[in-house]
């Protein structure tokens, strides 16, 4: 049985997003670093926004909108990516040597 590497493909598209340049991680641990820097800024971006509404700045309604649900479907995703990480973990330690 052979287990290839990780489609890095997924999260190239969010780099590009914030101007990173886009690179093949060295192993799983490089992504997983990536996809958690990129779901904080998600999160960085939901709170700007916020706090610009708070200020009495003129933010229009869509954008402040679309900026939380933005936020709250990467950490949504990235609750789920750590469920399966922990899943695969649990059946590793169940294996038989």
């Amino acid at each position: 049985m052979e287990i290839g590497g990780i489609n890095y493909r997924a999260f190239e598209t969010f780099l590009k997003e914030k101007g990173r340049e886009v690179k093949s991680p060295e192993d799983f641990a490089d992504a997983l670093k990536e996809f958690v820097l990129w779901v904080n800024s998600q999160q960085e971006n939901a709170k700007n926004v916020k706090e610009a509404v708070l200020r009495g700045e003129d933010v229009p309604l869509h954008r402040m909108v679309i900026e939380f649900e933005k936020a709250g479907v990467a950490l949504n995703l990235m609750i789920e990516v750590r469920n399966r990480l922990l899943e695969g973990y649990q059946e590793l330690l169940r294996m038989q040597v």
